[in-house]
């Protein structure tokens, strides 16, 4: 779609909305969930337990949900879900023991990832996957990253454990509205615009062998593999970071204005996406931003001090604010116009599966070897991941030039 073919801003604002709400959602937990659990006394390998059950569900019914998506429409899939995950967010504070809030967290990770695809395949359907969106798109998914966490540790400094959740729970919620504002986007498959049956809800096998054959394009691919990669960084900033600065001193409200300084940078960073594009080549880009992602975030536990800790985040700003509409624009071109919610589900299932082991595998690292030691060591086993995909483009010019 050309950035000249107008779409009225009441149709863009949802989608924008839904974007930010949804893809924030992993921001404003990362500064209540992990200081919560801390306070109930939980380990850091419990409390890498928790966080990663989020992941569960969406990496098993990810693609099960996109599809539904593709067939019936986005709308009403995220409005449901989205609805459910705020109410389980609501009753968090209620509980203590630790089997039941994993429960609740695979329920609210599903309602979360729901939002996030559902917000990814109404972008594709009504604004296409034009750079002058994307970019737009990308601002706004900052903007939720940048205004969440300090309004959440404020809650949670000055209303408590209930000002904290009800702000992680307005966050759903925001998500939910955004959802009944989009316009009805039609099914692209057999069978759309029809009502749900009961029947939707149990998951097809052909629509695995679908998201396979999506898998198997060679950029798909590729940057499947990357953002993978990049997820795993993210992952870490979702756990462990907040429980690291708050053992080097740092208040929840502190902890929350260095995680929107790197989502200030890069919701501006996002528009030089366009411009860098039209230098290097869009894949390259994506993988030099990755790779700089991810050393940004390893190198955090050789900071002590707030400024030198705001300077990382900022940088790392940049590469996540660049590579972000990157994967938008690029895994859309790939999936096509029918499929939009099976690529993004595709997207989150493997995200999910990185998501889910890498704080379960920090937690470990942390309580054998140390806290800070385990940034450093997960940084460098996902810069090795990095470097062989970086060979596989190289070996294969193609790929790089590649824009589908």
């Amino acid at each position: 779609m050309s950035a000249r073919q107008h779409v009225p801003m009441r149709i863009q604002a949802p989608v924008y909305g839904a974007g930010m709400f949804s893809n924030s959602m992993s921001d404003v937990g990362s500064v209540i969930l992990p200081i919560w659990l801390s306070g109930l006394g939980a380990s850091p390998a419990t409390i890498g337990l928790v966080i990663g059950a989020r992941h569960i569900l969406p990496f098993f019914f990810a693609i099960h949900g996109g599809a539904l998506m593709d067939r019936l429409g986005a709308r009403r899939v995220m409005a449901f879900t989205t609805l459910i995950s705020g109410l389980m967010i609501v009753t968090l504070p209620l509980q203590t023991a630790i089997p039941f809030i994993v429960i609740v967290q695979m329920i609210n990770g599903y309602g979360l990832a729901m939002g996030w695809i559902g917000s990814q395949a109404a972008f594709g359907k009504l604004l296409g996957s034009d750079p002058v969106y994307a970019g737009r798109f990308a601002f706004g998914l900052r903007i939720g990253s940048f205004v969440g966490p300090p309004i959440a540790g404020l809650a949670w400094d000055h209303l408590g454990i209930w000002g904290g959740f009800a702000c992680f729970a307005l966050w759903s919620f925001g998500t939910f509205a955004c959802a009944v504002a989009l316009p009805e986007i039609p099914g692209s498959r057999k069978g759309g615009n029809r009502p749900l049956r009961p029947s939707d809800l149990i998951p097809r096998w052909r629509d695995y062998q679908d998201a396979i054959r999506l898998a198997y394009i060679p950029v798909m691919s590729v940057v499947l593999t990357v953002t993978v990669l990049r997820v795993s960084a993210s992952s870490i900033q979702d756990s462990f970071y907040p429980v690291y600065l708050q053992s080097i001193g740092l208040s929840a409200t502190y902890i929350g204005l260095l995680i929107t300084v790197s989502s200030a940078v890069a919701a501006f960073s996002s528009f030089l996406c366009g411009p860098l594009t039209r230098v290097i080549p869009p894949v390259w880009l994506l993988i030099i931003m990755s790779c700089g992602s991810i050393f940004f975030v390893s190198i955090t536990a050789l900071q002590t001090s707030f400024w030198p800790l705001a300077l990382v985040a900022a940088l790392r700003g940049v590469c996540m604010g660049i590579s972000q509409p990157l994967m938008l624009s690029i895994l859309a071109n790939a999936s096509g116009a029918g499929s939009l919610g099976m690529g993004a589900a595709l997207r989150t299932t493997v995200n999910r599966l990185s998501s889910g082991l890498t704080p379960i595998v920090m937690g470990y690292t942390a309580h054998f070897i140390g806290l800070s030691e385990s940034f450093l060591i997960i940084g460098a086993v996902l810069l090795c991941g990095m470097s062989l995909v970086a060979l596989r483009v190289w070996r294969n010019p193609g790929l790089a030039r590649s824009d589908d």
